[in-house]
């Protein structure tokens, strides 16, 4: 008995020193996991008004976009568009000096661009006049683009005088020249910022981008 006594004695001390023991050590919490922000990209704008490019061929190319009506290079055009009555249009004059040049330049199209994705296409003006012209129809009547009849006397003048214009802006500048080349977009109404502005100088191909000049 005096045996059985002690083993259970031995066993409840065990108990109650293991119910005095120090607690466990907790385990820490894990630090709170910090999303990564991703810097939003920023758009760069570009005011409407003078730009510039050197092209890669070596012409220097500068241009109002837009360029006012007022603008003596096209003053008989928006004179001969009003007496046509053909649709407003946006101009862009362009001085070329292609005296270090190594390929010729006609100012085949420039495109601009608004935040919001609209494009912006002008080109040669020459194409304009052409749809301002009186046409001649196969019941021997001058009409303009809107429908208009218009007599005989006043449709071949405005006709000749639209040949005329046509003519004077089928030019461009050749190497070792320089020349003021007048385009137009149908689009008469631009933003005042675009995001960008490219210029196709000599044809098709990629774009070179003008940047805002001083």
């Amino acid at each position: 008995m005096k045996h059985l006594t002690i083993t259970v004695l031995s066993a409840a001390a065990a108990l109650a020193l293991s119910s005095c023991a120090a607690p466990a050590a907790s385990t820490p919490a894990p630090a709170p996991v910090t999303a990564e922000v991703t810097p939003t990209p920023t758009t760069t704008t570009l005011p409407a008004g003078k730009f510039k490019l050197t092209t890669i061929s070596g012409a220097e190319v500068t241009f109002t976009l837009p360029t006012p009506a007022t603008h003596p290079a096209v003053k008989d055009l928006e004179a001969y568009r009003k007496k046509t009555g053909g649709a407003p249009v946006a101009y862009l004059v362009a001085e070329v000096d292609n005296r270090k040049g190594t390929d010729r330049v006609n100012m085949y199209q420039v495109d601009a661009f608004d935040a919001e994705g609209i494009q912006y296409r002008f080109s040669t003006v020459a194409e304009t006049v052409s749809l301002w012209k009186p046409t001649y129809t196969s019941d021997y009547k001058y009409m303009t683009a809107a429908g208009k009849v218009l007599d005989d006397a006043t449709g071949s003048a405005l006709s000749s005088e639209g040949s005329d214009l046509y003519d004077a802006h089928l030019n461009d500048a050749e190497k070792g020249e320089k020349a003021t080349i007048v385009l137009a977009s149908s689009k008469a109404t631009l933003p005042s910022e675009f995001t960008r502005v490219s210029v196709q100088p000599s044809g098709g191909g990629e774009g070179e981008d003008a940047t805002p000049a001083p």
